[in-house]
């Protein structure tokens, strides 16, 4: 049975995990190793996401199958998009799932979560960014009612990628 509930400061480490063993499950076929490397001691280090559970108008949320972290879903505030949707946007900055936990619904009851965040705060925008060349969660977002508005380069190493951004009104 998966339980979603808001993270504790000692679940970092198994977050961590996941976004990890996740984004190389999905990248690593498109990246080289060092690419992918080099992004996780970026962006996946231990006191950056210690730091990132701590900023201001953050949520962390946890997928649990029993006691097993299988995935997470992440909002922010951030001023990227505004000069698009305005001052009352929340960024659906990051939504993992671990491939052995997919077709379990986790994501589903993530993305509900992140929602009833977004709408129980009176958002007016969602909005995300995913890498033009992943399909599979593009389709996902799509069945969520999101629509790209714009893109942004997105550095995975020394590689310049391209990020779709992803809209919903709320």
């Amino acid at each position: 049975m998966i339980r979603i509930e808001e993270a504790r400061f000692d679940q970092i480490p198994a977050m961590r995990q996941v976004a990890i063993a996740s984004y190389a499950d999905t990248f690593a076929d498109s990246n080289t190793p060092e690419n992918l490397r080099a992004f996780f001691d970026s962006a996946y280090n231990l006191p950056q996401l210690e730091q990132e559970f701590h900023e201001p108008e953050s949520k962390l949320y946890l997928a649990l199958d029993d006691a097993e972290v299988v995935g997470f879903v992440r909002l922010r505030r951030s001023n990227e998009v505004t000069s698009y949707l305005g001052e009352n946007v929340i960024e659906l900055q990051r939504l993992y799932v671990l491939t052995e936990a997919q077709g379990k619904s986790v994501g589903r009851l993530l993305m509900e979560k992140a929602m009833n965040y977004a709408t129980s705060n009176k958002f007016e925008w969602i909005w995300l960014g995913v890498w033009e060349k992943n399909y599979k969660a593009q389709q996902f977002y799509a069945r969520w009612g999101f629509e790209r508005f714009s893109e942004h380069t997105f550095w995975m190493g020394d590689d310049p990628q391209v990020d779709w951004l992803l809209k919903k009104k709320l």
